[in-house]
């Protein structure tokens, strides 16, 4: 059994030592991302947490924002309808240019986080998924508890092995706002450098995150969703 994972939310955060940061410099970032319309932000706004260049939401909820702080690069796309692909673009070029601006020669270490919603098949109800067949030894006895349950999950860390050199987080949630639906999180943690001239490690780096999500595990949910 295979599923079509809904991508809801892409983040990466580009590590680098701690700098001096300026608007002004931030602003020049901002004005060469404007001249390419498929990367560039609408909006420019210093606040306390932080230098955003931000585009409208499209939709309620929905989030377009690249975030400088003195130590990393953020950017998030949520609710978008954005693609894998869509955001590994983005990705590599505003962190090249922000790295060549700010006169940064290296990324010391990257982390990236996919969400995505899955329907199983045989259950109408993710509580009754999470609870009754992945977690099917305490699931019986949850009633002990004496409240009823809104919301559960689990969570998995997969640690660096052997030339397997990434950790993955992996969390497995129902998502309330719609009970049908499975909420899958992989957080990806990379210490391998980057610089300016090698940006494309990035995008493989994103991928990678996506495809554990995406094939091993959804593979393993599969295996718990059966008539």
């Amino acid at each position: 059994m295979s599923y079509d994972p809904r991508t809801i939310a892409f983040l990466a955060e580009v590590l680098f030592e701690p700098i001096q940061l300026g608007s002004d410099t931030v602003q020049s970032i901002h004005n060469s991302l404007y001249q390419q319309p498929e990367i560039s932000y609408q909006n420019f706004q210093v606040a306390q947490d932080g230098i955003h260049l931000t585009n409208l939401p499209e939709t309620p909820g929905s989030v377009s924002t690249a975030t400088f702080l003195p130590d990393r690069l953020v950017l998030r796309e949520e609710l978008r309808g954005v693609t894998v692909e869509d955001f590994a673009t983005r990705l590599v070029n505003v962190a090249r240019i922000t790295l060549d601006t700010l006169g940064i020669q290296s990324s010391y270490g990257q982390q990236f986080v996919i969400r995505s919603l899955v329907t199983p098949r045989h259950v109408r109800d993710s509580r009754e998924f999470l609870s009754h067949r992945m977690m099917a030894a305490s699931g019986p006895n949850l009633h002990k508890l004496g409240r009823p349950i809104e919301g559960l999950g689990v969570r998995y860390t997969f640690p660096q092995h052997e030339d397997q050199r990434e950790v993955f987080n992996v969390r497995i949630e129902t998502w309330n706002q719609d009970p049908r639906s499975i909420w899958l999180e992989n957080v990806g943690q990379f210490d391998r450098p980057a610089t300016s001239d090698n940006m494309p490690s990035l995008s493989d780096h994103l991928f990678s995150t996506y495809r554990f999500l995406t094939g091993p595990v959804c593979e393993f949910l599969a295996d718990f969703d059966r008539a």
